[in-house]
C-alpha cells in the first residue's frame, strides 16, 4: 500500500506563539484521507519552564489539561521518564514537547501499521520535540462528528464510524506501548479527581526505533 503524508501549517493554538497547533492526514493511492491526528506543539524554556507555561495555558482554551509541572521539570521531562527514554536533558536551550490530541484510522484500514506510519511520520517531521504525549481515551468518547465545523473533518469522522467503530482502552493500550510509549502514571493525591484518560509518553527514538 502506497501511502502518503499532508502536514498541514502549524497555526497558533491559541494567545500564545510557542503553543501551536498542527493537523496531519494519511492518504491512499487515490488521494483520499485514510488516518488523521492532531497535535499540539508547545515549546518551554528555562526561563518559562513547565510551571510557568501551564499557568498561562490554565487560563486559555487549551488541551493540556493536566498540570505540567507533574511530569516536566524546567523545559524537560522529569527525570524518571529521561531515564526512561533514553533523553538527556537539556539545561540551556528550549525544548518543544507534542501532545497528541487525536489519532485515528479508517475502519477497514486498521491491522495494516497505518497508525504506526503516521506516528513515525509525525516524529521524524519534529525531530528536534523532545517528546509525545498521549492522554488516551477512545475517540467517540470526545470527538463528534457533527459538531465538526470543517467540512472535509466532518467527513472523515463520519466515514470513521466512531459511535459504531469503536475501539477499546486494552487496544489503545496495546497500540500505544508497542509504538515506543510507556505509561505514566500520576500520583492522583496530587489531583481534584481521578483522571478520565490513561497518558502515554514517548520520544522520537523511541518511536523510530524500529526503524533504525
Amino acid at each position: 500500500m502506497n501511502l502518503t503524508i499532508d502536514f498541514k501549517k502549524p497555526e497558533i493554538a491559541g494567545a500564545f506563539d510557542w503553543q501551536l497547533c498542527q493537523e496531519i492526514n494519511v492518504k491512499n493511492e487515490q488521494g483520499d484521507i485514510i488516518a488523521k491526528a492532531e497535535i499540539e506543539l508547545i515549546t518551554l524554556n528555562k526561563h518559562r519552564d513547565a510551571i510557568g507555561s501551564y499557568t498561562l495555558l490554565a487560563n486559555e482554551d487549551t488541551d493540556w489539561e493536566i498540570p505540567l509541572n507533574l511530569y516536566f521539570k524546567g523545559q524537560n521531562l522529569e527525570q524518571g521518564l529521561c531515564e526512561q527514554l533514553s533523553i538527556t536533558a537539556e539545561t540551556k536551550k528550549a525544548k518543544t514537547h507534542i501532545l497528541l490530541e487525536a489519532i485515528s484510522v479508517l475502519p477497514q484500514y486498521r491491522q495494516q501499521a497505518v497508525g504506526q506510519y503516521l506516528l513515525k511520520e509525525i516524529v521524524k517531521h519534529h525531530q528536534k520535540a523532545q517528546s509525545i504525549t498521549v492522554l488516551s481515551m477512545p475517540m467517540h468518547q470526545f470527538v463528534d462528528a457533527d459538531e465538526c465545523e470543517d467540512d472535509a473533518i466532518k467527513a472523515y469522522y463520519q466515514a470513521a464510524d466512531l459511535q459504531t467503530e469503536k475501539v477499546a482502552i486494552g487496544d489503545l493500550t496495546h497500540f500505544f506501548t508497542k509504538s515506543g510509549f510507556v505509561e505514566f502514571t500520576v500520583d492522583e493525591s496530587l489531583l481534584a479527581e481521578p483522571l478520565p484518560y490513561q497518558i502515554f509518553v514517548a520520544s522520537p527514538q523511541s518511536i523510530l526505533k524500529d526503524s533504525i
